[in-house]
């Protein structure tokens, strides 16, 4: 992952036209990996073999800038994604696969040198699923997963594991102060649980999200559920209605993967495939929306908000591509993330990083490179006008939309 040192968005003109017909998911895909690569890549603390992400573009200058561990992690699962979709190509897949593993290491030395210096589980749930599916990567390309993974995986699950009590009914915890539990961290915990074989864990914490957090008429999950007065004594709970559409996603992956699972019998898995559509339904009802005649999905602004639509379409592409999932369930899933992805493309401005706009005129040449895009945190407006030039423009926006994008690209594939 390259650093830029050329000009900014900032300074940069702007591609406006719609992409052509003869534009491929895989070809977006591709341009949204080199984006990010580009603009946001470096090294972690300057160490050699690392990689991190920069919070934004251009890059903050403060040494006590902030990183964003989660951001990290959806960056991780994007270079898989990546890697995943070049299988068939060795030399582009061992590429995205090495970005990833110095990634890896770029968190553990960001984080102090230990990937469970984190205080929110939810964090450390959304790295658990990332790494497992970079040691599934190294398993394609390498027959075996890099011993990193391995310990990386073991460690965060061994914390994620502590979040999970009894307290408040089951469930998860929020962070480690122990006062919330929550769709965001019970969800990707339960799907960790799943893919590493402790699906009694699993169950458990969907039941709790599913007793507790579940909305039965609008089908979708509530934030969370706080502990007020926290060793007071007389404490109490308040339920947090708040709507976010990436909770809606890992609960999805976690009925989907448990409809799979060895030894579920066919009422469960019926049960389970039934309660997977009833999601998809409410998910596209919560937080969907038709533009220009095609559906794509509300966003949720920038910051940590930059990345929750993103998540949702990776799990609505695992819907889609379900078989076990009624064909109209798989064409609202498909719909969304096609949707999504085209109108993030239409939206983007895309520039040449490597020319400089301030030289004379007739000085630079058009044309330097090959260009960036810069993708609108909102698919219902243009970059141009949701990231106006001259504005940082946030990682987590810019993963999110290269996400969706990826989530596209595998639907194009199968």
């Amino acid at each position: 992952m390259p650093t830029t040192t050329g000009a900014s968005a900032a300074q940069s003109p702007s591609t406006t036209e719609p992409a052509g017909p003869d534009t491929t998911a895989a070809e977006r895909a591709d341009k949204a990996a080199h984006s990010v690569r580009e603009l946001f890549g470096g090294r972690a603390l300057g160490v050699p073999g690392t990689l991190l992400g920069a919070p934004a573009h251009p890059r903050p200058t403060s040494p006590k800038a902030p990183w964003h561990y989660w951001w990290q992690a959806h960056l991780l699962d994007a270079l898989v994604d990546a890697g995943f979709r070049h299988v068939g190509e060795p030399a582009r897949a061992g590429e995205f696969r090495r970005e990833a593993h110095r990634l890896l290491r770029g968190i553990t030395l960001r984080s102090g040198g230990r990937v469970t210096h984190n205080s929110y589980y939810d964090d450390m749930a959304w790295l658990l699923l990332a790494v497992g599916r970079l040691a599934e990567l190294d398993r394609t390309l390498a027959g075996r997963p890099d011993v990193g993974c391995l310990d990386a995986g073991s460690a965060l699950l061994a914390r994620l594991e502590r979040g999970h009590t009894a307290d408040l009914g089951g469930g998860v915890f929020w962070n480690t102060r122990h006062d919330v539990k929550n769709t965001a961290s019970s969800a990707p915990t339960a799907l960790g649980f799943v893919r590493t074989h402790r699906r009694d864990q699993a169950r458990a914490v969907l039941g709790w999200l599913q007793d507790t957090l579940w909305h039965p008429e609008r089908k979708v999950f509530h934030d969370g559920l706080r502990l007020v007065a926290a060793g007071s004594g007389t404490e109490v709970t308040r339920l947090d209605e708040r709507l976010f559409s990436y909770n809606s996603g890992p609960v999805l992956g976690v009925l989907l993967e448990l409809a799979d699972a060895p030894g579920t019998d066919g009422g469960d898995r019926a049960h389970l495939l039934g309660t997977a559509a009833d999601v998809v339904a409410g998910a596209a009802e919560a937080y969907g929306r038709e533009l220009d005649g095609r559906p794509v999905l509300h966003t949720h602004g920038g910051g940590d908000a930059g990345l929750f639509s993103g998540i949702l379409a990776r799990y609505l592409a695992d819907a889609a591509l379900h078989p076990g999932l009624p064909a109209p369930t798989r064409r609202t899933a498909a719909g969304l993330v096609r949707g999504t992805a085209d109108a993030l493309w239409s939206g983007r401005r895309e520039f040449d990083p490597a020319v400089d706009l301030g030289a004379p005129d007739g000085a630079a040449p058009a044309v330097a490179g090959e260009t960036v895009a810069i993708f609108s945190p909102d698919p219902a407006r243009h970059a141009d006008e949701a990231q106006r030039p001259g504005v940082p423009v946030e990682l987590s926006t810019q993963v999110q939309a290269w996400t969706v994008l990826e989530a596209a690209a595998r639907l194009d594939r199968a």
